[in-house]
Parts: C-alpha cells; structure tokens; sequence
C-alpha cells in the first residue's frame, strides 16, 4: 500500500484556506496511486491556535470545516490533526488524529502527552487522552500518536503512549506533528525517533507541519524510519511536499537520508520565517533599516531572499 506523507503550511484559523489545501493535496495523493494520506497536527486550524481555542466562534468554525472537508473526500483514507470538542470535568477539548475513509470516521486518537515546557502551553486548552489507540486500515494495525506521544521520557511523564499500544500488536507508527525548528532539532529528532524504532522493532511515519507561525518556525522534514531505526525516506525542508511511502519495506523514492543542520538550513528557516511572516500578515514589501552592522546586512539579505530584491527597499540610519 502506499501512504502519502503530506506537510502543509497552514495559516490559524483560516479554514477555508486551510480545507482548500489539504483537499488538493489529497487529490495529488490519489494520482500517486496512495489509498492513505496523513496530515501533520492540528492541520485543519493550524498549530498553535493558543486562545482562539477558547472562542466558542473558533471550535464551530473548525466542525463546520470539517464536516465540510470530509463531505469531499472520496475514495481515499485520511489521517487529519483536528479540535475535538468534550463534556465532563477537565479542559473542554481534546487535541485528536482523526482517521477517516471515504468520508466516513474510523478512529480518533487523542494526544496523551501535553507539552508545558518551553514554547508549549497546551495543557492550558486540552485534556490528554487516556488511552492509546490502534486502528486497522486496509488491514494494516497503526499506532496513531500525536507529536510529544513519541518524545516520552521518564522523569517527565508518567504513560508511555507507545508502549501502552503494543499489547494490540500494532504493524507500524504513524505520527502527527508540529514540531518547531531550532539548530540541531534535525539531528537530536532522527536520533529520538531511531531509538524508539529499534525498542518497539516497528516503523515509524512522521508528517510534520512546515511554515512560519507568529515567533515559531516549523521545519517540515517528514520521514520514514524502518524497524531498525535507519531513515527509509525524506522530506525537504521548509517547504510543503507530499512523500510516498511504499508500505513492502517501509521505504521512499528518492533522497534516503535526512540533511544535517548547517549555516544553510539556518538561513532556510529564517527566510521561510521572515516570507511567512509577511505573507500571512497581508504584506507584500518591506522597509528595512541598515545601519551599518552586519546583523542589519544579514537582515536586509534574508528579506530580499524572503520577497525578491525589489520588493525590499533599504534605508541607511
């Protein structure tokens, strides 16, 4: 079977953009012959929504989107990051992977593990699930996770998601994400993820969210690792991309290793940071002060890189 890994750059809130996106990737997934295709957390909002999550306006918007976006899908199965409202004590919402095929819901998995560290904040809007969840689709057992599910570690969570799973014999992993960018992120993530195969002696599928959002910059570098840790295929970075994934030996055409961090990716992800920051704010061209520093000519270059040259006018202070 093959699987589309799908990293799209979404923009918070903007469901209709956002609907719009994902239906035309998933129609470039079926003339790829893929009967599957996941998308990274939170797609159908955007990651991170942060308070608009509190805006009873926001969650009925986002089910109106979805309803919507699953009325149009047809003969393909999906793997969508959504809200999913709740009742009871506790937070109101729940951070979800939605399986669904042709339409029609299969499983939803709820993210266990809530970041609270660093840029993360999301125990402040959703209650973590209490149960892992293995779905079968087209006879394959998947271990449906959500970003920090795979990222366990002892001395700061008390569940194993993955390890809570294996008792229902999943075939493979399959992980939904946002995960920021910072240097060295490529590096410690593929090194977090082949220990985790090798434990468990599954695969793992990663779609994470690429783009620039606010003060966060989300990388992309979707994956696939094999049983033994080793990478079975790539994405690019910093850009949206659909990748194959041939589920007969967990592999993908193509580039097989994962690129190292370097003054190259750096300024891959600052130009995409600065281009997505204007872009999604309604600007077109920018002004920027120069004053003589080379912190002042290395932001001048990343907006001429970010927009094209004349489209940025500098100014000496």
């Amino acid at each position: 079977m093959k699987i589309a890994l799908v990293q799209t750059n979404p923009i918070i809130g903007d469901f209709a953009g956002n609907s719009a996106r994902i239906l035309a990737w998933i129609q470039k997934a079926r003339e790829k012959g893929c009967r599957l295709a996941v998308f990274p957390e939170l797609s159908l909002c955007g990651y991170p929504p942060q308070d608009l999550l509190e805006r009873a306006d926001f969650i009925a918007a986002h089910d109106r989107a979805l309803n919507g976006l699953l009325a149009g899908t047809r003969d393909i199965g999906v793997i969508l990051g959504v809200v999913e409202k709740r009742d009871g004590s506790g937070k109101p919402l729940y951070n979800s992977a939605l399986l669904a095929d042709n339409g029609r819901e299969i499983a939803r998995a709820r993210k266990r593990l809530l970041p609270t560290y660093d840029v993360f904040d999301e125990s402040r809007y959703f209650e973590p699930g209490r149960h892992s969840v293995v779905a079968s689709f087209e006879g394959l057992r998947i271990g449906l996770t959500i970003c920090e599910d795979i990222w366990y570690q002892e001395q700061s969570y008390g569940v194993d998601p993955v390890a809570d799973m294996l008792v229902d014999g999943p075939d493979c992993l399959i992980n939904i994400s946002a995960s920021p960018y910072y240097h060295g992120k490529l590096g410690e993530r593929q090194a977090v993820f082949s220990a985790l195969c090798r434990r468990h002696r599954l695969p793992l599928l990663y779609a994470n969210q690429v783009g620039g959002q606010d003060s966060l910059i989300f990388d992309g570098h979707s994956l696939v690792l094999t049983p033994e840790g080793t990478v079975g295929g790539s994405a690019p970075g910093f850009a949206e991309h659909l990748l194959v994934v041939e589920t007969e030996g967990w592999r993908t055409e193509g580039e097989q290793t994962l690129p190292t961090d370097s003054t190259a990716t750096v300024l891959s992800a600052l130009t995409l940071g600065v281009r997505d920051y204007l872009r999604k704010s309604g600007f077109s061209t920018a002004v920027i002060g120069v004053s003589g520093g080379i912190d002042s000519a290395l932001t001048a270059a990343i907006a001429c890189r970010a927009l094209g040259p004349e489209n940025v006018l500098t100014v000496a202070l």
